[in-house]
This record gives C-alpha cells, sequence and structure tokens, in this order.
C-alpha cells in the first residue's frame, strides 16, 4: 500500500512535470511562430509558458509540511513576502515598468503581460518557503536540486523579459540554455527523491556541525533585505519606490519581532521542560534538592517547618505486567491530577521517579502532615477508570518533618524514604513518620480514620436503639437511634471517637444518610409488635444543608411506609444556627411534612430565646450535664423545663441514672425522660424484645 507522504510527493512531481510539459508544448508553438517569421502576442505559446507558472506553484503548495506554531508560520511567511517584495520591486524597476510605459497591445495582452510578473511573485513566494520551511517527504538535497532549478527558470525568463523590453534580445545566446537547464535540475531533483525515499530522514538539528545549515535560508533572507536596502539608500527614490522601501522595512521589523517572541516561548518552553516531568507535567527531580534547601532555610527562619511526604504506589508493576505500560502511563497521569486538585496552593508535588512522588508542605505540623498524607492515601485508592479499564491501587508514604528530623534536603529524602519502607512492612496503603515518637502521637487516629473510610461498606456499622420513656405513665415513647461500630481492627469504637472524625473529615453525610434509613426502616419493622412507637434520629449539620434533604425525608418514608408523625429528627443547635432563614424554611417544610424536630443538646450552645421562639420545633431536649449533680443544677432544669413548657414544647431530659432523678423530674412536670436507668442502647431485636417484656417496669415503685 502506498503511504501518505509517497502519494503527496507525486503529486508534487506530477504538476512540475505538468509544467515542464506545457514548457515544452509552448516553446514548440513559439518556434514554429518563428518559423514562419512571425510573433502574435498574446499566442498560444504564452497560455503554454503561464500554465507551466501555474503548474510550478501548484506542485509547491502541495508538498507536505511539518506543524508549526503561530509565531513561527507567520515568520516563513513574512520572509516569503519580503523576499517576494524585493524581486518584485526590482523587477517593477528593470522590465515591467517599461514594459508598461511602452505597451501598445490590446487590453487583452496587457493583462497577458501583467499576468506574468504576477506569476512569477507567486513561483517566488512559494520557493522561498520553499526554502524556509522544509517539506517532510523531500531530503535536504532534492530540495536544493529542485529551489535551483526553479531559480534557473525564474532568472532565464527575467532576463528575456529584460532583454526583450530594451530591444537587446537575440536568440541563440547563454540566455536560451538558462531554461533547458532548469528542466534538467528539475529532473534529477525528481530522480533522486525516488532513489531516495525510502531513506531513513537524519534530524539534522541535533548533530553537532550541522546547526548552521538550518539558518542558512535566515542568512539568505537577511542578506537580500541589507543588499535592496544598502542600494536603495543610496539612490534618489520617487514617491511610489519609498513607499515600497518602507512597505519592505516594515515587514523585516515584523519578521524580527516574531523571531524575538518565538525564541521567547521556545526559552519558556525549554525551561518548562528543564523543570517538569514530560509525563505528569509536574516537578521533575532536578531541582528537587535546591527547591527543597530553600523551603527549609525560610522555615528555618521563620520558625516554621516543612513537611515531605515520600509517596509510591504499591501495585504499579502489576499493572504494567497486566495492561502495559501505556496504560500505567494513563495512570500515573489521572493521579497525578487527583494529587494535584487536593493539594494546598503552597505545596509542590513531584515525580521522583517510576510510581514515586515527593510532595513538600511548608508550615504543615506533623497533625497538619499526617491528615495530608491520610487524604492522599485515600485519594490514591479510590479506582481510576482507564479506557475500558478500572485499575485499584494504593500507595505508601513515609513522612519527614524538617528542620528537626533532618536539617538538610538531601537527609529529609533519604528519611521520608526509608519512613515509606516501614509503611510498607507494616502492610501497605499506610504512612509511617520518621520519627517514632510522633508515630504515636498521630497513628492510632489515622488508623481510625482509614478503617471508618470503608466501615459501610464492609457493613461494620449499625444501628442501637435506647427507649425515651412516657415519665407520667411508664411506657416507651419511641426510641433514640445511635450508631454503633465495630471493626474487625479496632474493636467496639466509641461515637465520642469515631464521630468527631467522620464529621471533621467530611463522611458524616453518608453515614447520617444511611443511618436514617436504617432508622426508619426498623421503626416501620416494630409497628406491628409497638404500634405507634416512633424513633429520634441525630441529624448532622452538614446532611441537613444539604439541599435535597427535606426530599430524602420524605422518600425514605415513601419507601418503607412509613408514618411521618412518628419520626423525630434531633438537630443541634449549631446545626440550626449555621444559617437561620435557610433553617427555618427547612423546619418548616417538614412540619409541613408532618415531621417532628428536637433541638438536642440544650442548653449547651449559644442560642437565644429569639431565636428558640422563631423556631419551629416540637421538642426540646436537654442535655445530661445538667442532671449529672441533682441537687446543684435541678434550678436550672426547673427554668428549662418551664421555658420549653411556656414555648408549646415537649420536654426530654437525657442522661438518667437512678431513680430520685426520676422523682424530681416528674415533680417538675418533664414529659419524658432518657437514660441508663430505663435501658442501655441494644440493638432493635433486644430493645423490643425487653419492652414487650416489662411494659410497664420502666418506673420507680411509689
Amino acid at each position: 500500500m502506498t503511504s501518505v507522504p509517497q502519494v503527496v510527493a507525486a503529486r508534487t512531481w506530477h504538476w512540475l512535470g505538468y509544467g515542464l510539459l506545457a514548457w515544452g508544448l509552448g516553446g514548440l508553438v513559439y518556434a514554429a511562430y518563428e518559423l514562419l517569421g512571425i510573433s502574435p502576442f498574446p499566442s498560444l505559446a504564452d497560455v503554454g509558458y503561464l500554465a507551466t507558472l501555474s503548474c510550478f506553484a501548484a506542485g509547491l503548495i502541495a508538498l507536505r509540511r511539518e506543524r508549526r506554531g503561530i509565531l513561527q508560520t507567520l515568520s516563513f511567511l513574512t520572509d516569503a513576502a519580503l523576499v517576494t517584495l524585493i524581486i518584485g520591486d526590482l523587477a517593477w524597476q528593470t522590465s515591467i515598468r517599461d514594459m508598461l510605459a511602452n505597451a501598445t497591445q490590446t487590453t487583452l495582452g496587457t493583462w497577458i503581460s501583467l499576468s506574468y510578473p504576477t506569476l512569477y511573485l507567486l513561483l517566488c513566494a512559494a520557493t522561498v518557503t520553499l526554502a524556509l520551511w522544509r517539506p517532510l517527504d523531500l531530503r535536504r538535497r532534492v530540495i536544493a536540486l529542485l529551489a535551483a532549478g526553479l531559480l534557473c527558470f525564474l532568472g532565464a525568463d527575467i532576463i528575456y523579459f529584460g532583454a526583450v523590453t530594451r530591444g537587446v534580445y537575440v536568440p541563440g545566446t547563454w540566455t536560451d540554455l538558462g531554461w533547458p537547464l532548469a528542466a534538467w535540475l528539475i529532473a534529477c531533483a525528481a530522480y533522486r527523491s525516488g532513489a531516495t525515499a525510502a531513506r531513513p530522514r537524519l534530524n539534522l538539528r541535533h548533530l553537532p556541525g550541522e546547526w548552521w545549515k538550518q539558518l542558512l535560508p535566515h542568512y539568505s533572507v537577511l542578506t537580500i533585505f541589507v543588499v535592496y536596502l544598502s542600494t536603495h539608500l543610496r539612490a534618489p527614490l520617487d514617491q511610489p519606490q519609498q513607499v515600497v522601501l518602507w512597505l519592505i522595512v516594515a515587514l523585516f521589523v515584523i519578521r524580527q519581532f516574531l523571531v524575538l517572541a518565538d525564541n521567547q516561548r521556545l526559552q519558556l518552553r525549554l525551561t518548562h521542560r528543564a523543570t517538569h516531568d514530560p509525563l505528569t507535567g509536574v516537578r521533575n527531580r532536578n531541582d528537587l534538592e535546591i527547591d527543597l534547601q530553600q523551603q527549609i532555610d525560610e522555615a528555618r527562619t521563620w520558625d516554621s517547618v516543612v513537611a515531605v511526604l515520600f509517596m509510591d504506589l504499591d501495585r504499579m508493576k502489576e499493572v504494567n505486567d497486566t495492561f502495559g505500560h501505556l496504560v500505567g502511563d494513563h495512570l500515573l497521569q489521572a493521579l497525578t491530577a487527583r494529587l494535584s486538585d487536593i493539594l494546598p496552593a503552597d505545596a509542590v508535588l513531584s515525580r521522583f521517579g517510576g510510581d514515586e512522588f515527593i510532595v513538600s508542605l511548608p508550615k504543615h505540623d506533623a497533625p497538619a502532615a499526617a491528615r495530608m498524607a491520610q487524604t492522599l492515601l485515600a485519594a490514591a485508592s479510590k479506582p481510576f477508570q482507564i479506557g475500558p479499564e478500572i485499575l485499584q491501587v494504593s500507595a505508601s508514604i513515609g513522612v519527614t518533618m524538617t528542620p528537626g528530623d533532618a536539617e538538610s534536603a538531601r537527609a529529609a529524602i533519604e528519611q521520608a524514604d526509608g519512613a515509606l519502607y516501614r509503611a510498607k512492612q507494616a502492610g501497605r496503603d499506610t504512612w509511617r513518620f520518621a520519627n517514632e515518637r510522633l508515630n504515636g502521637l498521630h497513628m492510632p487516629q489515622a488508623q481510625l480514620e482509614v478503617q471508618l473510610r470503608g466501615a459501610l461498606d464492609r457493613d461494620e456499622l449499625s444501628m442501637h436503639f435506647q427507649p425515651l420513656i412516657d415519665l407520667s405513665s411508664g411506657r416507651v415513647r419511641s426510641f433514640e437511634a445511635l450508631m454503633r461500630w465495630t471493626s474487625p481492627v479496632l474493636g467496639s469504637v466509641s461515637p465520642a471517637d469515631f464521630i468527631p472524625v467522620a464529621e471533621t473529615r467530611e463522611m458524616m453525610g453518608g453515614l447520617g444518610h444511611w443511618a436514617m434509613r436504617e432508622s426508619i426502616r426498623q421503626m416501620c419493622a416494630w409497628q406491628s409488635e409497638l404500634p405507634g412507637v416512633g424513633v429520634a434520629v441525630n441529624v448532622s449539620a452538614t446532611q441537613f444543608i444539604h439541599d435535597g434533604f427535606v426530599a430524602d425525608t420524605r422518600a425514605m418514608l415513601d419507601d418503607y411506609g412509613g408514618t411521618p408523625e412518628l419520626l423525630t429528627l434531633e438537630l443541634t443547635e449549631s446545626s440550626v444556627l449555621a444559617d437561620l432563614g435557610q433553617a427555618r424554611q427547612k423546619l418548616l417544610e417538614l412540619r409541613a411534612l408532618g415531621v417532628r424536630v428536637a433541638l438536642d443538646d440544650f442548653g449547651t450552645g449559644y442560642s437565644s430565646l429569639g431565636h428558640l421562639r422563631s423556631l419551629p420545633v416540637d421538642v426540646l431536649k436537654i442535655d445530661r450535664v445538667f442532671i449529672q449533680d441533682g441537687h446543684t443544677d435541678m434550678v436550672f432544669v426547673q427554668a428549662m423545663i418551664s421555658l420549653g413548657h411556656s414555648l408549646g414544647l415537649e420536654v426530654v431530659v437525657e442522661g438518667i441514672e437512678d431513680a430520685s432523678m426520676v422523682a424530681r423530674l416528674q415533680a417538675l412536670g418533664c414529659e419524658l425522660g432518657q437514660g441508663f436507668y430505663f435501658a442501655r442502647p441494644q440493638p432493635a431485636e433486644q430493645a423490643v424484645a425487653a419492652v414487650l417484656c416489662a411494659p410497664l417496669s420502666m418506673l420507680p415503685l411509689s
């Protein structure tokens, strides 16, 4: 099968061949006119000659050239316009002006006469472009032969017309040899093009001692301009010549500007290549030590620290062996983009080599470095979509703090590398400080976060339920749903430990959504045994501010056929006061739906009585801290109960642990109570069974 470059080159030689054929036919017609002793103008010979110039220009335009930037393209075209304009000016002064001044032919003859110099200029511009913007399909010697043939053809024509205009042309002189010489040079170029088409093309741009050959065409343009300028400045010029001169000077200035701009762009590109990784686009290791040492010196000056994280992918070799290095490269690019998105603005991400990366974090202390290391691990462990493949990898990270663990950049990298090795020994998909003391301080919380991120998918979370007792009758009014976590690695984890981590690491939205759905499902399941007993679900601030919170609540109730009046959502004061206007609107929507709302942990926040009065809530829940000392805090409890009743709210007191507190709350008129005295949180089956076995034993004996 013929390749595209060969087809393009063949098209060029066909056009050049057609041009030589047209020139030969034109010459035969002209010779016939000479034999007949006539010299008509215009004639059929002119058709052949004009077709020759047109075919030559079409052949050069058809050549395939390397894609260039906009600045280089404009520079080449400016050079071609500059040389063409100079030659056109010279042709005007030497022949065209005199030819038009002495013209006695018809209008058609005048247009034919003007067509020659116009096509000459077009062919000249194409020839200059051939020399400056080298075609991809022709070797250098072929280009030289072709350019020489075209220039020889142009020179012979220009000399011929100049002689004819002055009336000094004599047939059979050396001038007539120019055309066959041009045809022979073009034929040699075509022959050498076919003989060398299969040979590999060398990139002379990078060969020592060959760089000057790339600049020869540009030197030629400069030489033509200098010669033209020097000859014209010494002679008086008329108005049209001055205009042409200034136009040529302007083109040369524009050309120099384009060259300088392109050189600046090239310099910036080379600088970027020297300091950045070509695959991922992040910094490479060339200047890593220098930049990191500057950060360490600045940190020492300002009494700050720099965290250095050495990151390595754990399964990169398996990816390359299974899917190939091209997929591995795309994976590295996707990972780099993901890491760049989550790193802070002052962080510097560098590719150290292969699948190794180094992140420097100025002004990041040990806790911040620990959080960032865990964030990077979480980002690396998420699936990657590479073409049709979904790839799952993990990473390990070693962390060192400088100055402190290390005083120099090289030592910091070495210590981080050592910590990375210990992280891999610990089981991978984890991180370690180079300083063991820091590992003891920060690893437990980091390990908790690691395990919590996958706890929901691994079905490690469950809901326990603690009853809310009607203090006047002893019956169970509802259950509060409380999340519990049992990790196979960490064991049973207290909500006081994992709930703050979930809130600060933006996991509470997903966990809260699951908790509400599971609680509503359980509530609907026990209605056959405990009709009318509802459930109270804690709602985090992250979950509550979501735009679709009310719609999600309605959808969950519809999915399980739940009664909205049996669902109570417990909100803290801080989550409501974050955006009071938006919160009030959502509370009104929930009330319209039939869902009850409780203000949880009342008394520990900062809400004013004015805020409380304007909020459409149904229940006031007094925090357990106010009944820990039954004698000292009862006055506060009494005041809060009275406040709730004055606003038409039910009041719940948490943390009841003895019978005497129940009696005091009954005396104060508190409706509901909750605490270990009645029951501890239990799984749904056990909580329901306990109520069914002893429905009236929740209150103390009188």
